[in-house]
């Protein structure tokens, strides 16, 4: 029973009853105890409101000492790790971790205003981190804070009331075609290992970790069609980006050839991946990217770009062969026309001399 007698001593150290108390610990190991009562009917039944209250997630709403870290790491927990991405999940804790936790880690929830906000802000500007970084930051604490409102445990999100920083667009960039067959020219040369996948990526517009985590299963030779049902992160397949990820993409003949061959002595591994280390693990993507990627570029004396920059170079090539742009959204996996449209539009400068052309004629 969590319901006590409290008791003090009296001047000759007599033990004197004082009142009835209740006291427990919560699922989180948080302690609630008050005392005051007459009686130990009436301490029960105040035990019984605030547990109940509790379980429905109110009692946490009229704590005002409540703990920046105590609801992150909730929020961590009973939310993050239970219902996003592991990629997602890195991100939170890597945030909480290394920018938020000695910042706010002690600071009451009740306390927490925008100003606040934007002192920490400025703290991280000062040591060094970009505009987008600090916007990163800022998404991961009005997410978990958007749960807490959720939950009772704050009335309002403060993040909600602060301003994001200008972030400048990076440049998009692709290799034209006389570019991509020197790049692929010397991948096949020199990195014979890297060639298939490094075609795949120029002539599937699949995404870096897509690519990692493509499977045998999922290429239909018969069809000339790759299933992106996979994504690699850390070494571990998981979902792709989001729900419109998952396609099937239509590819040229020759990468399916390209790709039949190198099934022939393929490496073997528990996942059955295309592309492996020589090991037959996962290949390391930061890897990928230095001793192959940056290396070839540089050989083909082509300028350095992302390896992600491929994905946009498939585009440009759907849209220089006048493909309708809602076959070029299915192809790239995007959410919506308008994203396809507002990514790729600016590489369509005929389009706006054929309107420009038309317009006149009008009259």
């Amino acid at each position: 029973m969590a319901v006590k007698r409290r008791y003090y001593k009296n001047d000759k150290g007599e033990k004197v009853f004082s009142s009835w108390m209740y006291d427990f610990y919560d699922v989180f190991g948080k302690r609630h105890k008050k005392s005051g009562f007459k009686t130990k009917a009436e301490a029960e039944q105040k035990e019984a409101i605030v547990k109940a209250d509790y379980n429905k997630g109110m009692a946490t709403s009229n704590d005002n000492n409540l703990k920046f870290c105590e609801v992150m790491e909730q929020f961590i927990k009973l939310h993050a790790e239970i219902y996003l991405k592991p990629s997602t999940i890195r991100g939170y804790k890597d945030h909480y971790n290394l920018h938020l936790k000695d910042f706010f880690g002690n600071i009451k929830l009740v306390d927490i205003t925008p100003v606040i906000i934007n002192r920490f802000m400025e703290n991280k500007l000062k040591e060094g981190l970009s505009n987008k970084s600090v916007n990163h930051l800022l998404t991961t604490m009005g997410t978990a804070f958007n749960w807490a409102v959720n939950n009772n445990y704050m009335m309002y999100n403060p993040v909600s009331r602060v301003k994001k920083l200008k972030v400048s667009n990076i440049e998009m960039q692709f290799l034209s075609e006389d570019e991509i067959q020197r790049v692929l020219v010397i991948a096949e040369q020199e990195y014979p290992d890297f060639y298939p996948l490094l075609i795949t990526a120029i002539y599937s517009g699949m995404r870096r970790g897509e690519i990692l985590g493509l499977t045998w299963d999922c290429i239909d030779f018969s069809k000339s069609t790759i299933s992106v049902k996979h994504s690699m992160y850390k070494g571990k397949l998981t979902t792709p980006k989001t729900k419109n990820s998952i396609r099937e993409i239509q590819v040229p003949s020759k990468l399916m050839q390209v790709l039949k061959q190198y099934k022939t002595h393929r490496v073997e591994n528990d996942l059955n991946l295309v592309f492996t280390q020589q090991n037959g693990k996962p290949i390391d993507a930061d890897n990928l990217i230095k001793r192959r990627f940056h290396m070839i570029l540089k050989k083909a004396d082509v300028k350095q770009i992302r390896f992600h920059d491929l994905r946009h170079t498939y585009a440009s090539l759907l849209i220089s062969k006048d493909l309708n742009f809602k076959y070029i959204q299915k192809q790239m996996g995007h959410s919506s026309f308008e994203v396809t449209m507002n990514t790729y539009a600016h590489l369509m400068p005929e389009v706006y001399e054929k309107s420009k052309l038309a317009i006149d004629g009008l009259i």
